[in-house]
C-alpha cells in the first residue's frame, strides 16, 4: 500500500514538473481523467483552457502592410537620395587626387548604400503621418 502511494506521488510530482498547459484555478478543477485530453501538440489540457484562436491576416491587412512598406522605401529613397545627389554637386573635384570614372562609379554605389541604410534608420518618421493621412477618411 505503501509503495503505490509513493508511485502514485512520484508520477503526479513528475506530471506537474512537465505540464506546460495553462493552469486551471483550484475551483474549477475536477479529479477525473475524462475532464482531461491530449492536444495535437502532445500537451495535454482540460475542458476549462482557453482555446487560443489562430490569428489569419486578411488579404486587406496584408495589402495596407505592404503598402506601408513601400510607401517607407519610396519616401526614403526619394528624400535621402536627393540629399546626397545635391551634396555631391556641391564638391569640387579635385584635380590631383580625383580617381576618375572608377571613383564615380564607387562613389555612386555607395550613395546607394548610405540611402538604403539612412532609409532603414529613419524614413519612419516621416512617412508615417503622412501613410496615416493618406487612410484618414476624406471630409468633403
Amino acid at each position: 500500500m505503501l509503495n503505490a502511494i509513493t508511485n502514485h506521488t512520484v508520477t503526479y510530482a513528475t506530471h506537474i514538473a512537465t505540464d506546460t498547459s495553462p493552469k486551471v484555478p483550484p475551483v474549477l478543477q475536477k479529479e477525473s481523467e475524462q475532464d482531461v485530453y491530449q492536444r495535437f501538440d502532445g500537451t495535454t489540457a482540460t475542458r476549462f483552457d482557453v482555446v487560443e484562436q489562430p490569428q489569419t491576416e486578411s488579404l486587406a491587412d496584408a495589402n495596407d502592410k505592404q503598402f506601408r512598406e513601400l510607401l517607407h522605401q519610396f519616401i526614403g529613397q526619394t528624400l535621402f537620395g536627393q540629399m546626397l545627389k545635391s551634396m555631391r554637386a556641391t564638391q569640387e573635384k579635385n584635380p590631383f587626387f580625383h580617381g576618375g570614372q572608377s571613383e564615380e562609379i564607387y562613389q555612386s554605389l555607395l550613395d546607394r548604400e548610405l540611402t538604403e541604410q539612412m532609409t532603414k534608420a529613419s524614413s519612419r518618421t516621416i512617412s508615417e503621418p503622412m501613410y496615416k493621412l493618406m487612410k484618414a477618411p476624406k471630409v468633403i
